[in-house]
């Protein structure tokens, strides 16, 4: 597919595909006229892309890891993308404790509104929002 369609159909601009292609990650074919055509592969580079940078790794990172999707995988490859997955681990735990507390805090700001709590109350739901890295 071309890069219009695939633009339009993974929610992502032209220009981002650009710039995906020129740092390596998502390169795709080129027909005989020159166009970049988009295979089915490219459509799960950009999603695993996509999911990992929404995590926070950075593109080097993702780079590593889309490697070991293209190719066989060498020792060194794995290890490096263990170690980048395992340092990650911790943060997407924490990340996991700290969404969960701010939907707990949000249901309890909702009931506090609709209670018509007073300003104490919702003076203290803001603090521990404040507080929820201490």
């Amino acid at each position: 597919m071309n890069i219009r369609t695939f633009a339009q159909q993974s929610g992502v601009s032209k220009d981002t595909l650009r710039f995906y292609e020129k740092t390596g990650l998502i390169v795709p074919s080129r027909g005989e006229n020159h166009y970049r055509d988009y295979t089915p592969d490219d459509v799960v580079k950009l999603q695993i892309t996509r999911n990992l940078k929404a995590v926070g790794l950075s593109l080097n990172e993702i780079s590593m890891i889309l490697r070991m999707y293209d190719a066989p995988v060498t020792k060194a490859c794995r290890e490096d993308t263990l170690a980048i997955l395992q340092s990650y681990r911790e943060v997407f735990k924490c990340r996991a404790k700290l969404d969960l507390a701010l939907s707990n805090i949000a249901l309890d700001m909702t009931t506090a509104i609709k209670m018509q709590a007073g300003d104490d109350a919702m003076m203290t739901l803001f603090k521990k929002i404040g507080a929820l890295n201490d």
